[in-house]
């Protein structure tokens, strides 16, 4: 019965869709039985479930939350799709915390973006706090599988985490929200500069050089401190105020 979600979410389309009113039937509850019978079908062989069932009965989910308007309905095919994709890692052995925090991490934010009670402007921080929940999460689980792991996985970690600060840096930028951009900020320096610390620390030499280079800097700043600062507090407000608008 691998494969009885898949067939139960087809059949549901059926149920559905079929003309149930000119029939004389009452159509509401042919779809609210179209709604629980793949998610009952799946809970039913969940020890031997296919992957391709859970994607299929996941899109069946996303297709009928958008047919009915009923968006807290994809929900079901959020959790699905998160469980084909964690039976998959697994299977791979690739399983690990980073997995984890990714799913759990893109499910919040999924809510945080559709769902109907966040929408509102009196809900702007707590869809705020949600995406800085969710975004930390997934930055900070980054980090720590980095450290943990070790050889040629710990630098692909590495990479994938500079990877994924810079795409919420981006995110921030393009959507114009405030925790991608400031979460995936930190993420990237703690990033660098962890990767600086540790090639300072096989060449210790460098740790001479780059006090040098940073005591220069800083002797440039003070000397150029009154110069500058208007054009700082111009730059300043102008983000503070920017900001403002944000998500």
């Amino acid at each position: 019965m691998a494969w009885a979600g898949a067939i139960a979410a087809t059949i549901a389309v059926g149920m559905y869709a079929l003309p149930w009113r000119p029939w004389g039937w009452a159509e509401q509850p042919w779809r609210n039985a179209a709604a629980i019978f793949p998610i009952l079908m799946v809970g039913l062989t969940s020890l031997s479930v296919a992957v391709q069932s859970l994607l299929i009965t996941a899109a069946f989910y996303a297709w009928y939350a958008k047919e009915s308007g009923r968006i807290r309905l994809s929900y079901l095919g959020v959790g699905l799709l998160n469980w084909a994709v964690l039976r998959v890692v697994s299977e791979q052995g690739w399983l690990n915390f980073l997995w984890l925090s990714l799913v759990m991490g893109g499910s919040i934010l999924y809510v945080a973006q559709i769902d109907p009670a966040l929408q509102t402007q009196s809900a702007r921080e707590q869809r705020h706090f949600l995406r800085s929940i969710a975004t930390a999460l997934v930055s900070l689980t980054a980090l720590y599988q980095a450290e943990v792991d070790v050889g040629e996985t710990a630098i692909l970690i590495g990479i994938m985490t500079l990877a994924l600060s810079i795409g919420f840096v981006f995110a921030g930028l393009l959507l114009r929200v405030r925790a991608y951009l400031y979460i995936g900020t930190i993420t990237f320096v703690l990033r660098i500069l962890r990767w600086l610390w540790l090639f300072i620390s096989y060449y210790s030499f460098l740790l001479w050089a780059v006090g040098i280079v940073l005591g220069l800097i800083f002797i440039w700043i003070a000397a150029t401190f009154e110069a500058r600062r208007n054009q700082v507090n111009t730059i300043v407000q102008y983000w503070s105020t920017e900001l403002e608008q944000w998500e």
